[in-house]
């Protein structure tokens, strides 16, 4: 172990570090501009795809031909593509939310969520490195409306149903459910008891309901990874959806077991299956071919675990 003792550098310093390493520069005030609005810190994750290797490790030496303009333009493509993928997962948060509120409300009433009955109890598993979590998707999303009921008087139906009814306690679901985050909607699938209920809503989006629950974890991962302004595009997620091998009523890609699901591409494949149903005429796969396109030159579709053939896929065709 090794002390850190690496002192701060101005703008012009990182610059001068960058050209000592092997990055050129068109323009040098215009990259202290960018240093300044976006830190160094950030950018050096865009810079990995440029540096040398040696023995298979990454040494701090840039290969030859590397500019700050290829740099920037890799960090720029992966901003444009968060956006781009925050806006299909809105579209998708929507249509799931509605059919949590609207199947769940006609089976059980108005006031589903306030029903412990229809979910699992709270339950303790050992993960793998021996830390113990706690799993209670009602006394989860139990806290958060009471939270949101304390906290969130500026919402008007909030608002309104406060200084109208004192019992029940809470709003009914199609309000309550509208202040949970994305991350309660999937606790709210993997935490109902009856399998018939989540079959319902699964099938709405032509998925087998393991397949299903697996899919919103993994979306909400990479909502947060967006959220978060975290780098996308080649990244290996933490978090592996569960493999979908044919559908009889959907596009999907033709030869799964080739896909990585660890990768960009396979995250994006779900979310174009998934608006099939969602919005029918969403312009996410336009948008993010044309996206591919623009960025080509300093984009490894690869890197995101593209096949070769992706473009010949049914479910990309536009």
């Amino acid at each position: 172990m090794e002390l850190y003792n690496k002192p701060p550098l101005t703008y012009r310093e990182q610059v001068e570090l960058l050209k000592s390493r092997g990055v050129s520069f068109a323009d040098e005030q215009e990259a202290e501009m960018h240093l300044a609005n976006i830190s160094y810190y950030r950018l050096s994750a865009y810079m990995l795809p440029y540096k040398k290797k040696v023995g298979g490790d990454i040494i701090d030496q840039f290969k030859e031909g590397t500019t700050w303009e290829m740099i920037y333009r890799l960090y720029a493509f992966d901003r444009k593509l968060r956006l781009i993928v925050f806006d299909a997962i809105e579209r998708l948060e929507i249509a799931i939310r509605t059919q949590i509120i609207y199947q769940l409300s006609h089976k059980y009433g108005s006031h589903w969520q306030d029903n412990a009955n229809i979910f699992h109890p709270e339950t303790t598993k050992t993960l793998r490195d021996g830390r113990k979590v706690t799993f209670d998707a009602y006394g989860e999303i139990q806290k958060h409306i009471k939270e949101q009921l304390h906290n969130n008087k500026a919402e008007v139906f909030i608002k309104h149903y406060s200084s109208k009814y004192d019992r029940p306690e809470n709003p009914p679901s199609w309000m309550s459910v509208e202040v949970m985050y994305f991350n309660h909607l999937s606790r709210i699938c993997t935490g109902l008891k009856n399998r018939a209920d989540i079959n319902g809503i699964a099938s709405y989006f032509a998925l087998p309901p393991q397949t299903f629950c697996s899919w919103l974890h993994a979306i909400n991962y990479l909502r947060n990874l967006c959220a978060h302004h975290a780098r996308v595009w080649n990244r290996d997620m933490n978090i592996i959806p569960e493999k979908l091998l044919f559908s009889k009523s959907l596009d999907w890609i033709s030869n799964p077991d080739t896909v990585q699901r660890s990768k960009a591409y396979y995250f994006f494949c779900m979310l174009n299956y998934l608006l099939q149903t969602a919005n029918p005429t969403s312009p996410f796969k336009q948008r993010l071919i044309d996206l591919l396109e623009e960025y080509r030159d300093v984009v490894s579709l690869n890197a995101m675990g593209f096949p070769n053939n992706w473009k010949d896929e049914k479910i990309w065709e536009v």
